[in-house]
């Protein structure tokens, strides 16, 4: 059951990853083209990201703590401390964004873009790693 769960998780990372991806790149394209704006995809998006990140941290905390100690998997713990402590860390500032954005657009653009610049590797390695390479 856990390895059914970690895959669906996983495929969910991936496709939120895709998501965000192709909005960042396409939004500019559809501004004014037609009815629906950027910023209601994005709160959309938002949505389904907050899940992602829940599922992210958890996923990387197992991650961190399933590597043993030893000289042959050196590598992998300095790789699992850092998507876990990533994790953390993005989240943390999407999190403030999320919450100044629902809360009366005390939000910052800039900030945005640096989150789902790493918001979109880090998704899709974990969920990668999570459906795929298990």
């Amino acid at each position: 059951m856990t390895s059914l769960l970690s895959r669906i998780s996983g495929w969910y990372l991936l496709f939120v990853a895709a998501a965000v991806g192709i909005q960042f790149m396409v939004e500019l394209l559809y501004e004014s083209s037609t009815s629906i704006t950027p910023p209601q995809v994005w709160f959309v998006l938002d949505w389904f990201s907050l899940v992602g990140f829940v599922v992210c941290i958890s996923a990387n905390f197992h991650y961190m703590n399933s590597k043993g100690s030893g000289q042959d998997v050196v590598w992998e713990r300095i790789a699992s401390n850092t998507a876990f402590y990533l994790s953390i860390a993005l989240t943390l500032a999407f999190v403030h964004n999320f919450f100044g954005s629902l809360a009366g657009g005390k939000d910052d653009l800039l900030f945005w873009k640096f989150i789902n610049v790493i918001q979109v590797p880090l998704f899709a390695a974990t969920g990668w790693r999570l459906a795929i390479k298990k």
